[in-house]
C-alpha cells in the first residue's frame, strides 16, 4: 500500500507483523535489537516529524532524543502491541514542546502540519497518485493546502501510519468521533473538488 510505495527503495529484515517481537527484543536490552528498531521506524518518524517544522535540526534533535529515551529507559518501558502509535505520539509531544518553547504564539489548535517543500511528495499525494500530470499534481497540492492542519495530520496518520481511528485519537488527544469528523471533512472536501480521483479512496477509508 502507501508505505511500500514510499519505501520501495528501503530494505529491512523486519516486516510489520514482526514489530511486536522487535519491541520485545529491544526491551530485553540487546543493542542489535535497538539498532533494528531504529532502522525500522526512523524513516517514517523522520517524515512525520518533518511535517511540523521547517527547522530540520529541531525535528532531528527531537527524533534523536526519542530514541535516546527509549534506550535509556528500555527496562521500564512496557510491552505493547501499539508500538507505532506510541512512537508517533512521543515524537509529536517532543516537537510540540520544543516548538512551544521557541514560540509562544503557537497553541495546540494551531500546531502546524504539512510544512514541506514543494518538491517533496506527501503520503496523501502518493496514496492517490498514479501517473499524474504536472497540472494534476499542482492541483492536488492546492487542494491539500486548503485542508486544516489537523485534517492533513489525521489523513497522514490514517494512510501513511496505517493507524486506526482509536490510535489517531490517542495521538491527537481527541475522541474517536473527532477523528472520524476530521477524516470525513478532509476527504469530503477533496472529493467535492475532485470526485473522479477520490471516489474509491473515500469508500476505502470510510469502510475501514
Amino acid at each position: 500500500m502507501l508505505k511500500s510505495d514510499l519505501n520501495r527503495q528501503a530494505t529491512s529484515v523486519w516486516e510489520k507483523t514482526d514489530e511486536t517481537l522487535l519491541w520485545q527484543q529491544f526491551r530485553e536490552g540487546p543493542q542489535e535489537a535497538f539498532q533494528a528498531l531504529v532502522q525500522h521506524f526512523y524513516r517514517e518518524l523522520h517524515f512525520y516529524g518533518s511535517r511540523f517544522t521547517r527547522d530540520s535540526d529541531l525535528q532531528k534533535d527531537c527524533l534523536q532524543d526519542l530514541f535516546l529515551d527509549l534506550w535509556t529507559y528500555r527496562a521500564k518501558i512496557v510491552q505493547t502491541p501499539y508500538i507505532r502509535p506510541y512512537l508517533y505520539k512521543s515524537l509529536r509531544r517532543k516537537i510540540y514542546r520544543e516548538v512551544m518553547r521557541q514560540s509562544s504564539v503557537i497553541n495546540e489548535d494551531g500546531f502546524p502540519f504539512d510544512e514541506l517543500g514543494s518538491e517533496e511528495i506527501t503520503p496523501e499525494q502518493a496514496l492517490i497518485r498514479t501517473e499524474l500530470s504536472d497540472y494534476q499534481t499542482a492541483r492536488l497540492n492546492t487542494l491539500l493546502g486548503q485542508l486544516s492542519d489537523r485534517q492533513r495530520e489525521a489523513i497522514h496518520l490514517k494512510f501513511y501510519g496505517e493507524l486506526s481511528n482509536d490510535e489517531i485519537a490517542d495521538i491527537l488527544e481527541v475522541n474517536k468521533q473527532s477523528v472520524a469528523n476530521l477524516l470525513h471533512r478532509g476527504l469530503s472536501r477533496l472529493r467535492e473538488s475532485w470526485p473522479s480521483l477520490l471516489s474509491l479512496l473515500g469508500c476505502w477509508l470510510f469502510n475501514r
